[in-house]
């Protein structure tokens, strides 16, 4: 704006013939047609009439971020936008997400001098039957827009959490607790209206006690926490401030709450912000916690704010809330966070502590056998949140039910395949496979003789890890014989564990894709160096490979856990033609294998499969991004897929909305797991299925539904006690466990300064000195000097992108003859043209002492951190 000022300021001082004209063709040819009409006619007034619905966009922004899938509507209103503004909407939907998308695209339309624009909008939404359109009407003032908008959120099903999150309920701050009647909302802002149960959860921490509240997944908790946070700041005044943080553990949660609290609170005059790891870096820590009433954090920016100090201590804040605050234990963030108020509590500070909430579906029993051990337990988790009380709905219990159903529950048993010539040929080829490893050095041979080992086990897996990684490590006098010996056993637990997912895939799924995946594996080794040991292993397999195709297609092979699957879900559905399913399974393989079972089974093709994965690395295969995840789950709300097969996306706190059936496909956990994924079907008349072959897996659920009894009881018990004797207890573990962590302090690492060398983890060739290693921007790790590129070649990487600053152009791997081990990316770096490696991928020598290493993630390597700096690549 300042910008356009001085440009018409500049514009008036001209005194060239054609001026005007030649500015009005200006604005017409970049787009700007109504300033454009409005400038020639000297007539403003449809452009002042667009004000409306400016103010309308402005105050409905959380709600369309929220609701709105920018990529979807786009092509219906570029007319409307500058070609730049779609293009950058564009690029923003891919690099940051659709919230941010559709953040940008509010920014455009409220820019936008096309009359058409809040038409050409409501024609948009309306085409994608979104429920936004319902709130796209401006001639009916803000004051209904407003009350819509809650009563929307009353309405709508509210959202939930895969594995031990909890539902950020973004979209629905009761959880259907309310109805449209019972919404007081104007202009002049009136709360919503809770109900009784929910008032009764928010009731100790009004009171100003430290509070766990533990409640059902779909009650609304995050309402309660609504609520708590509403009351407490209003007991503020006379010039004091409250200042409230609230932690949500994964950057998806996070993005929903910090939604949910500024729809909420900025509505009341409240300030509201949000720093996660997504935008820690470009956000100051410090100044929005200074000039903020509610903060949205994901946990670990506080700890790492604590400990360099620029946040001096907890005292900031006057309320701390914990989502999901079971996983206060070991080394979380959440415990880290709670050990700096337990330090000031127990330390006898005279600063003010803040008041702690924490919300759970379920606090767990750990690994207590009786009431008396789950009491301790739970008492532990109030330790370490200094929680005087546990908040459960006790008196409310019927309003409750009528909320929160709870699936039927069926456990079904099925028969392994009578025969199964497919696993006796592939657990042939690793009992080969084992016999060359072992045959390879006598030293090590001694690894593979541990017995009791069953091929197309998870223990398998980890057993060949282990191993893998001690062969990295191994050493010689003969360097080229450790070469040798290092190179040729790094490729036989390679090809050991590729087996073994194979037989775990078949397991579960089709015995053809277990098979594909195999192909996959050795089409990828011929492609790289394949020297005589993968000759070899290629041969071994491709001799059995047309028995192998033959058995993969043989109909009597078919797995009788696809048989009761299918059954299921014909039966399901044909009740219920509307139904609305979550296919739980352990693995990535898995999810890729039944999708494409579903979509190959004609008599299945009424399902429209879509799939959920976490975003992290694994053996198998990589990740989903957050815009493939967020994209998977806006098509399942949107009825575009009627089942979702997921894996536990345990680390990613994902959303998912309601549905009516849920199978777990060989899938148990822990008691907390189960909670919250019975919790996924919550309509009336919702089932939950678990299916599988093992008789374990039956009996680990009933002991979790034995353990959830077992809490509620310990629950019970512990309030009924005397409040001075909870707080003696409470008291007590954490005076002992501070008196452990004391004892255990370790103190920082002291980087070690002495040069190392780096050498392929499979060859054991030279790669790099750690003297030529540099950090660069804090994560990522480059290589000085030319005799390093030397040491490598590299590929076309085939999914090259843009991220941050960098852009990943190519692969790199070790340019030893027959080894080709992948070291990590070469990218375009601002100016320049870097490798950046990945410590796995390596061995670390002592040069003097000749000893090894190896880690996996570079802050388990503590040498002395260089930061890259420009002026060394001039050098």
């Amino acid at each position: 704006m300042e910008a356009a000022s001085l440009f018409l300021q500049c514009l008036l001082q001209l005194q060239t013939d054609g001026w005007f004209r030649a500015f009005l063709d200006a604005l017409y040819h970049a787009g700007y047609c109504g300033l454009y009409e409005a400038i020639e006619s000297w007539d403003f007034k449809k452009i002042e009439k667009l004000e409306e619905h400016r103010l309308l966009l402005r105050r409905l922004q959380p709600e369309f971020k929220a609701r709105i899938i920018p990529t979807d509507i786009l092509p219906e209103i570029s007319e409307c936008l500058i070609n730049q503004e779609c293009e950058e909407i564009k690029q923003i939907c891919c690099t940051k997400g659709m919230m941010a998308g559709a953040e940008k695209m509010v920014d455009c339309l409220l820019k936008s001098d096309k009359e058409n624009w809040p038409k050409a909008l409501k024609l948009a939404l309306e085409k994608e039957n979104s429920k936004f359109s319902e709130l796209w009407m401006a001639d009916e003032g803000i004051r209904n827009i407003e009350a819509k908008a809650v009563e929307d959120d009353g309405m709508e099903i509210s959202n939930i959490q895969i594995f031990i999150q909890e539902e950020p309920e973004s979209q629905n701050f009761s959880a259907n607790s309310l109805l449209p009647s019972e919404v007081p909302f104007n202009n002049s802002y009136s709360p919503l209206k809770p109900r009784n149960y929910q008032v009764e959860l928010a009731l100790p921490a009004k009171k100003g006690k430290n509070t766990i509240i533990c409640a059902p997944t779909g009650c609304g908790k995050t309402f309660v926490s609504l609520l708590i946070c509403e009351h407490h700041l209003k007991q503020f005044s006379h010039g004091r401030q409250g200042k409230i943080v609230f932690f949500a553990n994964h950057i998806p949660v996070y993005e929903q709450q910090a939604n949910v609290f500024s729809r909420y609170f900025e509505r009341l005059g409240y300030r509201v912000a949000g720093i996660s790891g997504a935008n820690a870096d470009s956000i100051p820590v410090q100044h929005t916690i200074e000039n903020n009433d509610i903060i949205i954090l994901t946990p670990q920016i506080l700890v790492n704010n604590l400990k360099n100090g620029t946040i001096p201590s907890v005292s900031v804040f006057t309320l701390m809330v914990f989502d999901e605050c079971h996983n206060t234990n070991k080394h979380h963030p959440y415990n880290q966070i709670m050990f700096s108020y337990l330090d000031q509590k127990l330390g006898g500070s005279a600063d003010p502590l803040p008041q702690v909430v924490g919300l759970t579906a379920s606090v767990g029993v750990g690994d207590a056998k009786t009431v008396e051990e789950a009491m301790f337990h739970i008492c532990r988790l109030c330790a370490a949140l200094d929680a005087s009380v546990i908040a459960t709905v006790r008196h409310n219990v019927e309003e409750l039910e009528q909320v929160v159903y709870k699936p039927e529950k069926i456990s079904r048993k099925v028969e392994s395949r009578t025969t199964n010539t497919f696993k006796s040929i592939i657990s042939q080829l690793m009992k080969e496979t084992e016999h060359l490893a072992k045959n390879v050095s006598a030293e090590l041979g001694m690894l593979f003789q541990i017995q009791n080992r069953e091929f197309g086990t998870q223990k398998y897996e980890q057993w060949i890890v282990a191993v893998h990684k001690a062969c990295m490590v191994f050493r010689m006098p003969d360097k080229e014989e450790e070469s040798r010996i290092c190179k040729a056993l790094f490729l036989y637990t390679s090809h050991l564990r590729k087996y073994n997912d194979a037989l775990i895939i078949s397991e579960d799924a089709q015995m053809k894709d277990a098979l594909n995946y195999l192909k996959h594996f050795f089409q990828d080794v011929r492609a790289a160096a394949f020297d005589e040991t993968e000759q070899d292993l290629t041969r071994r397999f491709e001799e059995k490979l047309e028995e192998l195709e033959k058995v993969s297609v043989d109909p009597s092979n078919e797995n009788p856990k696809l048989k009761d699957l299918y059954l299921i879900l014909q039966e399901e559905y044909h009740l219920n033609p509307e139904t609305k399913t979550i296919l739980f399974v352990k693995t990535r393989a898995l999810v890729d294998a039944l999708k494409k079972w579903i979509e190959e089974n004609s008599a299945l093709s009424f399902l429209k499969p879509g799939i959920l994965t976490g975003r992290g690395k694994t053996n198998q295969a990589t990740g989903m991004t957050h815009p493939a995840q967020k994209c998977a789950l806006e098509t399942f709300r949107a009825s575009g897929d009627n089942i979702l097969i997921a894996t536990s996306v345990a680390d990613e706190g994902i959303d998912i909305a309601q549905c009516n059936l849920v199978i777990l496909y060989e899938y148990v956990g822990n008691v907390i797991k189960m909670i919250q994924t019975r919790g996924r079907g919550r309509a009336r008349g919702s089932k939950c299925f678990l299916l599988t072959s093992n008789a374990d897996v039956i009996e680990k659920e009933n002991v979790n539904v034995f353990k959830e009894k077992m809490m509620n009881e310990s629950i019970s018990r512990l309030q009924m006690w005397d409040e001075m004797k909870f707080a003696e207890t409470v008291r007590c573990i954490q005076t002992d466990e501070k008196l452990t962590r004391d004892s255990q302090h370790k103190p920082q690492p002291v980087p070690d300064r002495e040069n190392k060398k780096l050498l392929c983890g499979k060859c054991k060739a030279l790669a790099c000195y750690t003297a030529d290693i540099r950090v660069v921007e804090k994560s990522h790790y480059t290589v000085l000097g030319n005799a390093f590129k030397e040491r490598f070649v590299y590929k076309l990487h085939p999914k090259p992108k843009i991220y941050d600053s960098f852009e990943k152009k190519a692969k790199i791997f070790c340019a030893r003859q027959n080894c080709g081990h992948d070291w990590g990316i070469h990218v375009r770096y601002k100016a320049f043209e870097i490798p950046v490696i990945k410590i796995e991928s390596f061995v670390v020598e002592d040069i003097a002492t000749g000893a090894q290493n190896r880690h996996s993630k570079w802050k388990d390597f503590h040498f002395d951190r260089i930061q890259f700096d420009a002026t060394d690549m001039s050098k």
